[in-house]
Order: C-alpha cells, then structure tokens, then sequence
C-alpha cells in the first residue's frame, strides 16, 4: 500500500507545485509587464533591444521603473549585457508564504490608479475635440504611414475604413466610436449606400479586434501620438 501511496502523492505534488508557477507567472506578467514587452516588438523595435536601447516611451519606462522602486526593485534594462533582478523568485517567494492577496492588491491599486487617470484623461479630451479637430486629425493620419503596410493600397475604401477605426481607438480607446465612425466614413466617402457604409463599418471592426491588443500596448507605451 506504501508503495502505492508514493506515486500519487508525488503525482499530487507535481501538479501543485505546477499550478502554483503557473499563478506565478500571471502575478508576474500583471506586476512587471515591462519584462515581457519583448514579446511584442517590431523588428525594429527587437533591434533598438539589442543596442541596449529600450524602445518603450520614456513615459512609460519612468513609470514603470517607478513601480519597480516601490517594490524595491532597480530599473529594469534592456540589451545583451542587461542585468535585471530576479523579480519572478520574489513573486514566487510571496506566494510559499501565502501573500497571494498581498500581490493581488497592489495589482488592483494600480488598476485603480490607471482607471482614475484614464478617467481625467478623457475629461480633458472632451474639451478639445471637436468635430472639425477630429476632422483634421484624420486627415493628416490618412496622408500619413499610420495603420497601413508598404504595397497598400490606401485609396481601398476597406483600407480607409480600419484606419478611421484605428485612429479613433486611439483618440478615445475607452469610448464608443461607432457613430463617429459613420461620421467619418461618409465625409470621406461620400455618395454610398447604407448598406456599403455598414459593410465597412463591419470590416473595420473585425480587423480591429485583431490589431487592438497592439494598439493598446503602443498607447500604453507612449508610442502613439
């Protein structure tokens, strides 16, 4: 029966000590998300890594550097001969003592935080963007490189439609865009149906939702104007 009872528990064993990495490495990612924008970097973005030059916005680096300082933490750094505290050890550390809730409420003060001063943020929006400034912030990303890829044709009515939808996630990511959209798409396209102006609004959505979580981390970074 002992011989039994050794396999179970160390199959018992494998899974909590699993489970427990697993809670790990999410706490982590939520408490220093700046360790894994590597992840999502542009060629460009990887390269400027390896020059030792941190491609995030300064604001960003200075914020989350910040955070870093009230955990104790150095600045984090970037390059072939960066060196970084162990912040995942210390993470795990927490968590065999049982201060899951500890880490899990300094997660929700900074959500807290980021709310308030996206809140005071769109405050201040609100009271300069009229129609005729958004009108010529359009415009100008329109004649620009923004939401496009070489070899694009930008005069594609599709084209134009989830670029529109790009820049104004990016003016107002928390808001509703929709009927500021068919604003837009009708002074640009002007003389289409109904039903072709739906059609684009529908396109523009659907290749949204699979670039939102890049644009969301560009505006997080500071990377979009």
């Amino acid at each position: 029966m002992e011989r039994d009872e050794k396999p179970v528990a160390a199959a018992s064993q494998k899974r909590e000590d699993d489970a427990l990495r697993h809670l790990g490495r999410e706490l982590h990612a939520a408490l220093f998300p700046e360790e894994y924008d590597h992840m999502y970097d542009s060629v460009s973005e990887a390269k400027d890594r390896q020059r030792g030059k941190n491609p995030m916005s300064a604001e960003y680096v200075e914020k989350t550097n910040t955070l870093r300082a009230k955990l104790g933490f150095t600045p984090f750094s970037v390059g072939p001969d960066a060196y970084n505290e162990d912040t995942y050890s210390w993470v795990m550390e927490k968590l065999r003592q049982g201060e899951e809730a500890e880490l899990r409420e300094i997660i929700a003060a900074r959500a807290h935080e980021a709310s308030e001063t996206e809140h005071r943020r769109e405050q201040a929006r609100e009271q300069f963007q009229t129609p005729s400034w958004l009108n010529q912030r359009i415009d100008d990303m329109l004649v620009g490189e923004k939401f496009i890829h070489d070899g694009t044709d930008r005069s594609d009515p599709q084209v134009i439609a989830f670029r529109i939808m790009g820049e104004l996630f990016t003016v107002g990511p928390s808001g509703d865009s929709e009927s500021e959209f068919f604003r837009q798409i009708r002074r640009l396209l002007p003389g289409r149906s109904e039903a072709e102006y739906q059609a684009l609004h529908r396109h523009g959505v659907i290749v949204k939702s699979g670039a939102q979580a890049i644009i969301m981390r560009r505006l997080a970074a500071g990377l979009l104007a």
